[in-house]
């Protein structure tokens, strides 16, 4: 690979801004943004199954039937987790941990393909950290709720922040000097 292939530098260090920020907001009311994110789910969720539902309506026959069944459950499930926010946390909250898995994941496979750069270990150890957050969860599910939304997304967003922050200024001083003219990725 060549450095035309690698992000830009100043991209990477934006977006990297972008999530601490986000991070910090999330670390300062853990609880209330996991209500938000519980409510805004049994929302999309009512819209979809209502959007589903009409769709069913004005279609064929056979098409109709599947339409308008999967509109009333979906929506049905919108209200069901608005009306109990515990059930929709318990719910995010095992999508949470996938999303951790599947990130973390990611996040250790980039920290290889970036290892030959100054700052690669804090992508590693941001990986390994939502690596942890999956087993955290998994040992509180399904009480850790509305919190862990907050807290593990907030410090999951700050940490993967200040890794793409330090992975900008390494692959910064790389390309000026002359890195990419003696290896190749």
């Amino acid at each position: 690979m060549n450095a035309k292939a690698l992000p830009g530098n100043k991209m990477l260090s934006f977006v990297g801004v972008v999530l601490v920020l986000l991070g910090l907001l999330l670390l300062i009311s853990p609880a209330a943004v996991g209500a938000a994110v519980v409510k805004l789910v049994a929302l999309v969720l009512v819209v979809t199954g209502v959007a589903q539902l009409v769709q069913g309506l004005q279609a064929g026959r056979a098409h109709s039937v599947i339409s308008t069944v999967l509109g009333l459950a979906v929506a049905g499930l919108g209200v069901l987790v608005w009306l109990n926010p515990a059930l929709g946390s318990g719910f995010l909250t095992a999508l949470l941990m996938i999303f951790f898995a599947v990130h973390g994941l990611y996040k250790l496979s980039a920290s290889i393909r970036y290892r030959n750069f100054a700052g690669w270990t804090w992508m590693l150890l941001s990986g390994l950290l939502s690596l942890v957050f999956v087993y955290l969860l998994w040992k509180q599910w399904p009480l850790s709720g509305a919190w862990a939304v907050g807290v593990l997304v907030g410090l999951d967003l700050l940490l993967t922040g200040l890794a793409m922050i330090v992975l900008s200024r390494a692959l910064k001083k790389a390309r000026s000097g002359g890195y990419f003219d003696t290896i190749q990725l």
